[in-house]
């Protein structure tokens, strides 16, 4: 294997040999390609099985190139642990059937594994970082334009992918299947106070996994914004309405919610101006809890007006029946029959989610949470909440000069990235889609690298 990075001699550079990427490249460069040319993924089908057989070839380079010394961190080994609690999971699987949903969520878990290993043992510079940052966001912006042509029935493509005729029939017959097997960017859909419109789904199976991988990235582009020149800023700026008004068209509302709850706690305890910010909001919550008294008070005193209270519920109903009432049955109904599910197998769970007879969704979906108690049980669960945990103490934004530096900026911005991550998880499950689970894992592996660089400076810095 040819992985040398010395440079030729002046003599030799006419005969040296043209560098070949995967090959002769090193692991970063791979990793960036891998998802540089995602687009090209998509169109041939392979995007959902391609993340898992790359980054393991990668991996093997890595193990290659570091002569088998491999840093393992804290988030790593509770990985490690955790997926072990999946494999022993998998041993109380009922229907075998089944067994193509484990292996499929289990590419996108080991997939997530493998970029941790990756990012945390081969990155060790910013740029490297923004590198990777840029890797992952201009497929998405490219994904953002292709979304506003459909929008407005510039381009709607609609044809079979190259996989699509090799996949079994009861996987090409299913959701998932169908949505390998046929390349659209959204479908037609009815929502209330936009009536019928393209719904996106962009380069993703599903709208709500387009809308995350979105989500996951607009809070590294505002971090952009505070660095280079003018002229990027407004292309970052340009970039982030892009991508905005994408998720808008995705209606994804947990998507929503959870970027408006990150942002909001960036600004009261991330943001440079905290102290102020946090002043203001103090005051503004007085006036609302006061509003809201007098509110109360007032439908109380006249119970056959409508207050604000009454107004209040009634946008609140209209939010959670925004797709109509199919919608909220059928989530209902998944996570009632989940929850049972829970309570007859508490300890390693089912191995994966399970058709429930008169649900028209799969028990152990629609919810990350609520997906690792039904399939991994309470093994599982106690193993993800220590990896979360894990990951947040790791990735502790610094204080003081080095909060203003490129690294320590980053981190404050990814505290707003990983609460958007957390909420939008109560709804959504991450893993059914590949790329977005890898992109979440991309972000979670970078802001790790990030605290790890900041402690080799202050090391080396005091030593």
């Amino acid at each position: 294997m040819s992985l040398s990075h010395e440079q030729p001699s002046p003599g030799n550079r006419s005969t040296a040999r043209l560098s070949l990427p995967f090959i002769d490249t090193g692991p970063i460069f791979d990793i960036r390609c891998l998802f540089l040319l995602f687009p090209i993924w998509w169109l041939l089908g392979i995007e959902q099985f391609i993340w898992p057989i790359a980054l393991f070839l990668i991996a093997l380079k890595t193990v290659y190139l570091q002569k088998f010394r491999v840093v393992v961190i804290p988030p790593l080994k509770w990985f490690g642990l955790y997926i072990l609690a999946i494999l022993i999971s998998s041993l109380f699987i009922v229907e075998n059937y089944r067994w193509l949903t484990f292996f499929r969520n289990f590419g996108a878990y080991f997939s997530g594994f493998l970029i941790l290993a990756l990012i945390t043992n081969r990155v060790r510079t910013w740029h490297s970082i923004q590198l990777l940052i840029n890797a992952f966001c201009i497929p998405l912006l490219l994904a953002g334009v292709f979304g506003l042509l459909a929008v407005y029935d510039v381009w709607r493509p609609s044809f079979e992918s190259m996989i699509g005729g090799f996949l079994p029939g009861t996987v090409a017959d299913s959701s998932y299947g169908a949505a390998i097997v046929v390349r659209t960017l959204g479908a037609r859909s009815w929502f209330a106070g936009v009536g019928e419109y393209y719904r996106l789904t962009g380069m993703f199976l599903f709208a709500n996994h387009y809308a995350s991988a979105q989500i996951f990235a607009i809070p590294f582009l505002f971090q952009k914004l505070n660095f280079g020149t003018i002229r990027q800023r407004l292309l970052v700026g340009l970039g982030i309405i892009l991508l905005l008004l994408n998720l808008f068209y995705t209606t994804s509302r947990v998507a929503m919610v959870a970027l408006a709850v990150g942002a909001v706690y960036f600004i009261l305890f991330q943001s440079l101006q905290r102290r102020v910010i946090r002043v203001f909001t103090a005051l503004g919550l007085l006036v609302v809890v006061l509003f809201l008294l007098l509110s109360g008070l007032w439908d109380l005193s006249t119970p056959n007006r409508s207050g604000v209270l009454n107004s209040a519920s009634d946008t609140l109903n209209a939010f959670v029946f925004a797709r109509g009432s199919g919608s909220y049955i059928s989530r209902s109904a998944v996570y009632e029959a989940s929850l049972e599910g829970i309570i007859q197998r508490p300890i390693f769970g089912w191995g994966t989610e399970r058709d429930i007879e008169g649900n028209s969704l799969p028990a152990g979906s629609h919810s990350e949470y609520i997906a690792v108690l039904y399939r991994h049980g309470l093994v599982g669960f106690i193993l993800f909440v220590a990896l979360i945990w894990s990951i947040w103490r790791m990735t502790r934004p610094p204080k003081g000069a080095l909060s203003r530096q490129p690294e320590g900026s980053f981190l404050r911005y990814g505290r707003w990235f990983l609460v958007t991550a957390l909420i939008n998880s109560i709804a959504t499950d991450p893993s059914v889609d590949t790329t977005a689970y890898v992109i979440l894992w991309l972000g979670i592996s970078l802001l790790i690298a990030a605290s790890l660089t900041i402690r080799r400076q202050t090391i080396h810095e005091n030593s």
